[in-house]
């Protein structure tokens, strides 16, 4: 059986904060279903010391498994650590957790906010799963790293694999290009645990010998780019992504990629279900009154309020300036005043960006309802499925899980036309199969314009009041309703996801990938 090692920092069951760990989870189930081992790697982030989360997850401590080592700082002064490891369980795919069995280590390993003091996460995540393999013997047939904070990981496993005998493939994938720089030391043997020898590595057109630290001094010591150069393949989520990524570290790369679509498991027949529980109904007004109400209810952390609104456009994510909220809240002064805003947001800490979101929010009192904190899923689906439309106004983005799990419950989305969000959608401009729109951020009267419109298309679908379509404002939405009166862009969105993001598609895109990431590694040999 092909054993698979996934490497992440975040995990859907277990610690999230965005698509990351969605993406990561169902990776591990579409791979678990086609037969292949899979084990996923991460930093414990503190769940073990839920009760939880320890109950949920079957977490279990390993036995024997409590490793002490030291670490060279640049003073020269040497910085003990003590780690220790978990097992559990997500979907029935097996997880290791390494975590601290002392303050010092605890303090990074064990840290409940996921990317709080990440470099020295990162370093002591690394050098754990050197001791893993050390400690277990066990052999994976690859190594599949995710992002930048497991990147050095990946390639600390593969040079280490290599020089016991094992060639093992390395795919490495870029969700979000976000990694810092820095000297050779952080990700030299002493600290992080890389060591600085002779090895191959792609230059384009052939492996060459290369130091370890000849590489990393090559990319400035950007792990990003460290990666991108050790590992034998590279993907992202997107084309559109891929393409970008490329540009920033060498079109010569491109024989070595390959693209894995974002999917997602979400489905109208699993929320209709938990509107039934929830609401006794599985109306889409019915549920959108529910939701509103619930959010005026709501004891979580919130800003502003819905008021004397009815229909519902709905956005979620990071409160970023990447996401392009404040772009959708300005964006409501050209739209009817029936219409409001509910932004599901996850604070990451940027306060002046949160402050600036408050801001608008106030002077927009009545119609806009921002959350700051993480609402229950069966909420967030009800959210999604009860809105008229899904709206993703972001300023650049690889891929927009968020795109097709909305659609995925028969939301529409318009989208902003920036990296992989153009794949996340069939244009209903040049389809009548269409699942949703492409705008420009830069015009917000052509935003606005556009959300009103389908949050009318869908009104009168949903209410069956065909007279509707009359206030549609974009005069080509509404002349294709005119001509196409059957048209059911919420079907539509549906019937798109289910054709192209899921978990089979998901499994196909993998094991391509993967047959990259041996190929190159066989060539390394030669």
């Amino acid at each position: 059986m092909v054993k698979v090692w996934l490497l992440t920092f975040e995990l859907d069951g277990l610690a999230r904060v965005g698509g990351l760990g969605r993406a990561v989870r169902m990776f591990a189930k579409a791979l678990s279903r086609r037969g292949l081992d899979v084990t996923v790697f991460i930093p414990s982030h503190g769940r073990h010391l839920s009760e939880d989360y320890r109950r949920v997850c079957g977490l279990r401590s390993v036995d024997g498994f409590s490793v002490r080592g030291f670490r060279r700082g640049v003073d020269g002064n040497l910085y003990p650590y003590y780690v220790g490891a978990e097992e559990g369980f997500v979907d029935g795919v097996r997880f290791i957790i390494f975590k601290g069995l002392d303050y010092e280590t605890g303090r990074f390993l064990d840290s409940w906010n996921i990317y709080e003091n990440l470099p020295e996460k990162v370093c002591l995540y690394t050098r754990a799963l050197r001791h893993w393999i050390e400690f277990t013997n066990e052999l994976p047939d690859i190594i599949h790293s995710n992002d930048w904070t497991s990147g050095l990981a990946g390639v600390l496993l593969r040079m280490y694999l290599e020089k016991r005998g094992y060639r093992v493939p390395h795919l490495h994938s870029i969700h979000l290009l976000s990694s810092p720089s820095f000297p050779w030391h952080y990700a030299s043997e002493d600290w992080c645990g890389l060591p600085n020898t002779l090895h191959k590595v792609w230059v384009g057109y052939r492996h060459e010998l290369r130091m370890t630290q000849e590489v990393w001094d090559s990319v400035h010591g950007n792990v990003d780019g460290f990666t991108i150069l050790e590992a034998d393949a590279v993907s992202s989520n997107s084309y559109g992504y891929l393409k970008e990524i490329l540009n920033a570290f060498g079109t010569w790369l491109e024989p070595k990629t390959c693209v894995i679509h974002n999917v997602t498991d979400w489905s109208v027949s699993d929320v209709e279900g938990i509107a039934t529980r929830y609401v006794g109904s599985t109306s889409r007004t019915h549920v959108r009154k529910y939701v509103i109400d619930f959010f005026k209810k709501f004891e979580g952390v919130k800003y502003g309020e819905l008021r004397n609104v009815d229909k519902l456009i709905v956005t979620s994510g990071r409160l970023t300036w990447q996401k392009g909220f404040d772009i959708l809240i300005k964006a409501l002064d050209y739209i009817d005043g029936s219409i409001g805003l509910l932004i599901s947001s996850i604070s990451v800490g940027d306060r002046g960006f949160e402050e600036l979101i408050s801001r608008l929010v106030s002077e927009r009192w009545g119609r806009v309802l921002i959350t700051y904190s993480l609402i229950p899923e069966d909420i967030l689906k009800l959210t999604i499925y009860s809105a008229n439309v899904y709206v993703a106004p972001s300023r650049y983005e690889p891929f927009g899980l968020v795109s097709i799990e909305a659609q995925a419950l028969g939301t529409p989305v318009v989208a902003s036309n920036v990296g992989g969000l153009p794949e996340t959608i069939l244009d209903i401009r040049y389809s009548v199969e269409g699942s949703g729109t492409l705008v420009s951020i830069d015009d917000l009267w052509g935003l606005a314009s556009t959300v009103e419109s389908i949050v009318f298309t869908t009104e009168a679908r949903d209410t069956l009041s065909p007279e509707l379509i009359y206030r549609v404002r974009v005069e080509w939405i509404r002349d294709l309703l005119m001509r196409n009166p059957d048209l059911d862009i919420r079907l539509n969105a549906v019937r798109w996801v289910d054709k192209k993001f899921r978990i089979d598609n998901l499994s196909e895109m993998l094991l391509n990938c993967y047959e990259k990431a041996k190929l190159y590694s066989y060539y390394s040999t030669l």
